[in-house]
């Protein structure tokens, strides 16, 4: 009787028939498999009747069993009981196959997930972060064909937080709000904190403070003691950013409180070492350089305890731009230059565009304008490369604030005006404000004193509502400049209220040039003799500069900023008036400059004793 294989019972008993010819035969259905070329699995499904067997396979089973094609068509329907019972064993037996199998995939699988997360955690640390990231990235189709949700969700974190670390904004909030999800789905409430975390931190570099407050209020509010700490140095983090400075300090204070709750000694060190790095970081926006240093300094120690390379280099940035501001400018070259090296060992791109922008910086205060722009642009591509908004702020602040002190305001203005747009879009209040001064300077090198002033007055009054006194100074500095041709009285105001703010807040090379700005007036209005007391002092504080970065091993380039050069030709031509000229001639000798000699023979005439 011919089988119905159109039903469940005729495609069972093909099955059946099949078991037979096999056993008959001698063989096992091991061997018939692999001598047919199909795998033990879908033989068993031939067997028990849950896959119809196509006529090619029937036509070489039934060659290697040695039985008609027309038997496994219905030829012989009559099944032993023995047969049976030796069916449902083989079922059983492909079960347990079954079971075999997938539990062996199983284990090759954990295995090669766990030697990737091995790898992706070791490239986590300095210097492969991006290796890290293509090893974790590895992970996740692993972690998905096994269903190891917990897995595939961390590894999205850790690639979240180490593209934001490199500056890979977008695709770093993508991964972390991926991970939020899966988090949340697993119940894991500690974890999601930390993606909210993460993800605030993007959206604040992205501009977007709001939002941002937002996921670290989630956090502050845990109650648990480690995110709630870092949920309030997150929110005084964007206080700072918005320019609310003593907001800022009032999140850092309430966390304080937290620092004799913590768990334990570690933890406690990881909540100061946080503390001290954000209060320096605000301090410097209030212009404080002395506290910002001693707290960043602070910072660097438990930092290196803690093994925090993050903090370290954090700590390391810091110090060199506060060292910078005091005029210690071979500590600033030696602090940057450290913390250039780490980012490169830790492949850390968007710190190296920012250590660059402060290298330049530093640079161009000691009037290597050439280098300066050179290392500059550099820090502005690779910015522009790891696209890094924060590092493409630094970067334009710096270029522009070369071209300006070497006074090629053309040159500087493409990158004022990237800077204002960028730190407008960022929301940075204290970039804005920064970005406003550099117009104003611009604006006054190019002879447009209305335009200048209304820019310096505005950035003032900005400025002091922020309590950023520094930017005020510099503001002060700007506008005093801009009303001395209409309003000597008014100019006189100015200068006297930057230089006190220059002096209290320790802004060495400002209060360097308020002082020469002062000097010069002095002359103009007839006060000799304090004027060269005035001068006397700038010039000896020029010479200890000039020593102390020439004896770090440096090329001794200060006069080569134009107004340090005007200021020196100043000075000599006061010495002249009141000392006589070999007075005068001396001076300019002991300045040991070529550039500046040549210029005082074409204000003097031919050079004294007859010389060519």
């Amino acid at each position: 009787m011919e089988l119905d294989l159109t039903t469940a019972e005729g495609r069972k008993a093909q099955g059946q028939l099949i078991l037979r010819a096999i056993r008959e035969a001698g063989l096992s259905v091991e061997q018939v498999a692999k001598d047919i070329g199909c795998s033990r699995a879908l033989l068993y499904q031939y067997i028990a009747g849950t896959t119809l067997a196509q006529p090619d396979r029937l036509t070489q089973i039934a060659k290697r069993t040695g039985k008609p094609l027309a038997y496994f068509y219905g030829g012989e329907i009559a099944i032993p009981e023995a047969l049976e019972q030796e069916r449902k064993a083989l079922e059983e037996e492909k079960r347990r196959w079954e079971r075999v199998q997938a539990a062996e995939r199983e284990r090759r699988l954990r295995e090669r997930m766990d030697s990737i997360v091995a790898l992706a955690e070791a490239r986590a640390r300095p210097p492969d972060i991006k290796g890290a990231i293509d090893t974790y990235e590895q992970v996740l189709p692993v972690a998905r064909e096994m269903g190891a949700v917990d897995v595939e969700a961390t590894a999205l974190f850790r690639i979240g937080t180490m593209r934001l670390l490199v500056g890979d904004i977008e695709r770093g909030l993508a991964s972390l709000k991926d991970a939020l999800g899966l988090f949340e789905r697993l119940g894991d409430f500690k974890s999601v904190l930390a993606c909210r975390q993460g993800i605030g931190r993007g959206l604040l570099l992205m501009g977007r403070p709001d939002e941002a407050e937002t996921e670290f209020e989630a956090v502050a509010h845990f109650d648990e003691w480690a995110p709630r700490w870092l949920g309030l140095i997150a929110l005084a983090a964007v206080a700072e950013w918005t320019g609310d400075l003593k907001k800022a300090m009032d999140r850092l204070d309430e966390a304080s409180e937290l620092e004799p709750q913590a768990p334990s000694e570690r933890d406690r060190q990881t909540l100061s070492l946080y503390l001290s790095a954000n209060r320096a970081n605000v301090y410097l926006a209030c212009g404080d350089f002395a506290e910002s240093y001693r707290l960043a300094s602070e910072a660097l120690l438990t930092a290196e305890r803690l093994d925090d390379r993050d903090q370290f280099l954090e700590s390391l940035l810091t110090l060199a731009v506060a060292s910078s501001y005091r005029g210690d400018w071979v500590e600033a070259y030696r602090l940057v230059s450290r913390a250039r090296d780490l980012a490169h060992f830790a492949n850390d791109a968007e710190r190296i565009a920012i250590a660059d922008a402060i290298l330049s910086q530093v640079l161009s205060s000691v009037g290597n304008f050439p280098i300066a722009k050179e290392v500059g642009m550099r820090a502005l591509t690779a910015s522009l490369k790891v696209r890094s908004v924060r590092a493409q702020v630094w970067a334009h602040k710096a270029v522009a604030f070369t071209y300006l002190r070497e006074e090629s305001p053309d040159d500087a203005r493409y990158h004022i005006d990237s800077l204002l747009q960028l730190s407008s879009e960022m929301k940075n209040k204290t970039e804005v404000i920064y970005s406003h001064i550099l117009l104003g300077w611009f604006q006054l090198l190019k002879g447009s004193r209305d335009e200048a002033f209304r820019t310096g007055e505005a950035a003032v009054r900005e400025s002091d509502d922020a309590g950023m006194r520094h930017l005020t100074a510099m503001a002060l500095f700007l506008t005093a400049q801009s009303v001395r041709a209409w309003s000597f009285e008014e100019s006189w105001t100015l200068l006297e209220q930057g230089l006190t703010l220059a002096e209290e807040i320790g802004w060495a090379d400002l209060k360097w040039r308020l002082e020469a700005l002062k000097a010069t007036w002095l002359v103009e209005e007839g006060k000799v003799a304090p004027a060269l007391q005035q001068f006397a002092d700038l010039n000896e504080t020029l010479l200890r500069w000039r020593q102390q970065w020439t004896n770090a091993g440096y090329d001794d380039t200060l006069l080569e900023d134009p107004f340090l050069f005007r200021t020196c030709l100043s000075y000599a031509r006061i010495v002249a008036a009141a000392k006589g000229r070999p007075a005068a001639d001396q001076l300019i000798a002991d300045f040991a400059w070529l550039p500046l000699a040549e210029e005082w023979e074409k204000l003097m005439g031919l050079p004294p004793h007859g010389g060519s």
